[in-house]
């Protein structure tokens, strides 16, 4: 039937085409609702002559979906190495690659339909795609109904990234018009009018409507689509019923070689198919929609699905290669225990290979659930394998539960190398949750149970190397760095003879950064190096080694190397679904943001870490960031946060929480003048934990607020450049310069405001006004009046200190320059960043202010007062103001 009123979808296709083949690829996704024609203007446009190679996959509605399901229907067409590596369940960078490369290699046009169906993998795949999308002569087309009522976090967050991405376009198929109708319904005895009402305008409704007999509606329209699918089916021969409902139990289409395992004949197949129910396309026979599918399997009466399920779960098992995942669906549904435990195990490690950890979860606990009582070893192997995937999602608590049943039988069986696994395992997922006590105390009985047994090359040798490095890694958390090395250096002589590459990560990043703890200049070359080898095709070991280097990065106040780190690593950690590392940086972007002053997306990042993340580990910048933005700017809640960051640096006790965590009650004492009993302690940590190596910068930064309270404290060694060292030198001067190169404004305000000197504390007003630090520029403002100083900057009009512009306080300063006409070389000399970054943030810019050139911004930038009146007056005429410093 004619396809109506998808004109300007078909053109915006071509124009993608046309595009990709000339080298600019890109990712189109068509959202709708179920029914609304996105699978037919998909076939519409791939059957264009101009369209070159068509790959087809398809995201089925499986229980549990099939790992990489699209990419195993387009696999023939792939060719080798792609079918070869998916046959052997290769890891999914190799996939990812391959794909790539024939995406590269010539124009394809490659469709993934059904996307509200798809498995992690899939959509990890396509977050792949989307960034290197525009470097290819080809072009996706995904489509996904737009009316699911919970659609999946990872198809959410895609779509997400759709939105931000150049080389993606996200379109929204409608209804048809009473028009377009009227047009379908043509001479039929059919009001369109009310045929419209019925339908919505849903494409497939109407179709189904208009093209059945006129006999079967009899001048009755049905009055849903359920009914208008099932009124094909009446009338149908037995044979034809039962292949009907056999097809509506494959919620996929079922292939060609399976028809004679499940009896069907030609006759059947010829009555489905004049009926208007069924088609044929390569991967064999289906419905012509899944609405048919559904309405057929909704009138199947209760418990005849059983046997049904049954039979297609036998045909399937006579085929060479059957995939795990459908045959642990028809085994559930036909409610065979021992079938299921056999698939969904099998689908599990499918799923776990191919990084769809989500579904790799839920496939063993179908396995275990239904696994034989007696069978011990396999149910704690199970539990092994069903702890590491939830631990990988971020689901700690069930991820502990299942480590200590796994234990509890290996124990049962007197295993002990998988005792000590399910110790070692609890070492980290304890520590993760935030009970460092506990990690620490089942590190060490990983390490009893598997040191006896640990002979050279054994099993349980390799298992002992990774309880060391694990017990090696707490310590240096904990700064303890001389434990660290020691741990280090017997994992080191028990992996002597081991091959595991993921030990070798963990003693690489436990040596690297304790050398960065202890100030070696080689150890951070060396760990970016490796990381920097490896690419994008991380596994969580080396997402943990990112994480490692952005936090000491951040720590140490390399503030622009930092920004480059996370910009290179988070996306990784997206793209192969390690949440637990994403939401850690994530929490150290939102710190580091708060450094650099871009205080809204500062509270962004912490927000969105406090919603998603169940990690206690990775709660505590967040909690910290939020408190203290709202502390300096005045606003609610700030009290809350501060202390649920405090109760997690105590309930971590590690110095890099606790120092920081201390600093931000004293500062909350400073600008409220409100005092704080626990400060009392806080000489006594500074002298602690302050005194470990790697605790210089927040050391020193606690330092400092201790002395602008009053409090007599040792004061560690701090590295001479430091800026804390040179405001307890009594240069707080030299300070705000240091801070100003390091790109940390509101610091530099700090330290300004410190000196006592009226021009300076004037310039760090206007510092603190532009980064809407409101309560901390309304004390400095009350303590210049306190001491009689007169001529104190007036607090400045909404007017100018909002930014209709969305800039953040950082672009603010870009922007500025900008308006004096500096390029970007002398944007960064003067904020003292990369030039690379000025770049960044005048594109930023640009984008945000919707205009095309430098002078254009400079234009709104004045419109909207973010350049100050002083800076448009002669600056002669106001010689007895100070320069305003730039941040």
């Amino acid at each position: 039937m004619e396809l109506l009123e998808r004109e300007d979808e078909l053109r915006l296709l071509g124009r993608a085409w046309q595009e990709a083949r000339s080298g600019a690829g890109s990712i189109v996704v068509l959202g709708g609702e179920s029914g609304i024609g996105k699978t037919s203007l998909a076939r519409l446009f791939a059957a264009d002559p101009d369209v070159g190679d068509v790959l087809w996959g398809v995201c089925d509605p499986l229980g549990v979906p099939r790992p990489l399901g699209p990419l195993h229907d387009v696999a023939h067409d792939l060719g080798e190495p792609a079918a070869g590596l998916l046959r052997a369940g290769a890891p999914p960078h190799e996939l990812h690659r391959v794909l790539l490369e024939a995406l590269t290699a010539r124009p394809v046009l490659l469709v993934v339909d059904d996307l509200q169906w798809a498995d992690e993998a899939t959509i990890d795949l396509l977050r792949f795609l989307l960034r290197r999308i525009a470097g290819t002569c080809s072009l996706v087309l995904a489509t996904y109904r737009a009316d699911e009522p919970d659609p999946q976090p990872a198809l959410r967050a895609l779509l997400g990234d759709v939105a931000r991405t150049p080389a993606a376009t996200r379109m929204e198929l409608g209804p048809l018009s009473v028009a377009a109708v009227t047009t379908l319904v043509g001479e039929r005895h059919i009001d369109p009018d009310r045929l419209h009402r019925l339908t919505r305008g849903n494409s497939f409704f109407v179709t189904e409507v208009v093209s059945q007999d006129p006999s079967l509606i009899d001048g009755a329209l049905p009055v849903s689509v359920r009914d208008a699918v099932l009124a094909r089916t009446a009338g149908l021969d037995p044979g034809a019923r039962d292949l009907a409902d056999l097809l509506a139990c494959a919620p996929g289409a079922v292939p060609d070689a399976l028809l004679p395992a499940l009896g069907v004949g030609i006759g059947p197949l010829r009555t489905l198919d004049g009926a208007g129910l069924i088609a044929r396309d390569r991967r064999g026979i289906t419905y012509r929609h899944d609405i048919c599918r559904l309405a057929v399997a909704g009138a199947i009466p209760p418990g005849g699905e059983i046997d049904l399920h049954r039979r297609m779960l036998e045909a399937l098992e006579t085929l060479p290669d059957p995939d795990p995942a459908v045959l642990a669906h028809h085994a559930l549904a036909a409610g065979d225990d021992g079938r299921v435990f056999r698939y969904a195990a099998r689908a599990g490690r499918v799923a776990a290979g191919s990084g769809a950890h989500t579904e790799a979860a839920r496939f063993f606990t179908q396995a275990l659930e239904r696994a034989p009582r007696e069978a011990l070893s396999a149910r704690a192997g199970l539990c092994e394998l069903l702890a590491h995937e939830l631990f990988l999602t971020n689901r700690l608590d069930e991820a502990i539960a299942a480590c200590h049943r796994a234990i509890a039988w290996h124990r049962a069986e007197d295993d002990l190398d998988g005792v000590g696994a399910g110790h070692r395992s609890l070492a980290s997922f304890e520590w993760y949750h935030g009970n460092r006590d506990r990690a620490v105390a089942h590190a060490a009985t990983a390490i009893e149970v598997l040191e006896p047994r640990a002979a050279p090359g054994s099993p349980a040798a390799a298992l002992l190397g990774h309880a060391l490095s694990i017990q090696g890694f707490l310590a240096m958390q904990d700064n303890d760095l001389a434990t660290a090395r020691e741990l280090l250096r017997r994992a080191h002589d028990v992996a002597d003879g081991v091959e595991d590459d993921a030990l070798e990560v963990r003693m690489l990043v436990v040596d690297t950064v304790a050398g960065m703890m202890e100030g070696d200049p080689s150890a951070r070359a060396r760990l970016l190096d490796a990381l920097e080898a490896v690419g994008d095709e991380i596994q969580v070991e080396h997402s943990t080694c990112w994480t490692q280097l952005a936090h000491l990065d951040v720590e140490q106040r390399r503030l622009d190397a930092a920004e480059t780190v996370l910009g290179r690593s988070l996306p990784l950690t997206v793209q192969w679904e390690y949440p637990l590392c994403e939401h850690w940086q994530r929490g150290m972007r939102a710190r580091l943001r708060g450094m650099r002053g871009d205080w809204d997306e500062a509270v962004h990042d912490a927000r969105g870490v406090l919603t998603d993340s169940d990690s206690v580990l990775t709660h505590t910048w967040p909690s910290l960031v939020l408190g203290l933005v709202a502390l300096r700017r005045g606003g609610d809640g700030a009290d809350a946060h501060l202390e649920r960051g405090w109760e997690l640096a105590l309930r971590f006790g590690e110095p890099l929480r606790l120092l920081p965590a201390a600093s931000a009650l004293a500062e909350r004492c400073w600008v409220t003048g409100t005092a704080d009993p626990r400060l009392d302690g806080a000489p006594g940590i500074l002298a602690g934990a302050g005194a470990r190596p790697g605790t210089e910068w927040s050391a020193g930064e606690l330092a400092v607020w201790l002395v602008r309270l009053g409090y007599t404290a040792t004061v560690p060694d701090l590295p001479s450049d430091s800026p804390y060292a040179l405001v307890l030198a009594g240069d707080p001067r030299a300070a705000a310069e240091r801070w100003a190169e390091l790109g940390s404004p509101y610091d530099q305000a700090l330290a300004l405001v410190d000196t006592g000197e009226p021009a300076d504390v004037f310039t760090a007003l206007e510092i603190l006004d532009r980064l809407g630090a409101d309560a901390v520029a309304a004390k400095v403002r009350r303590d210049l009046r306190g001491r009689g100083i007169t001529g104190v900057p007036a607090r400045p009009r909404a007017t100018t200190r909002t930014n209709p512009g969305g800039l953040t306080a950082r672009q603010v300063d870009v922007l500025r320059l900008v308006a004096e006409g500096l390029t970007n070389a002398g944007i960064a000399a003067r904020l003292f960043i990369s030039e690379k970054t000025a770049d960044h943030h005048v594109s930023a810019i640009l984008a945000k202010l919707d205009v095309p050139t430098r002078r254009e911004a400079a234009v709104v930038a004045r419109r909207l007062g973010v350049v100050p009146e002083r800076r448009r007056r002669d600056r002669g005429s106001n010689g007895d103001r100070p320069p305003v410093a730039q941040a």
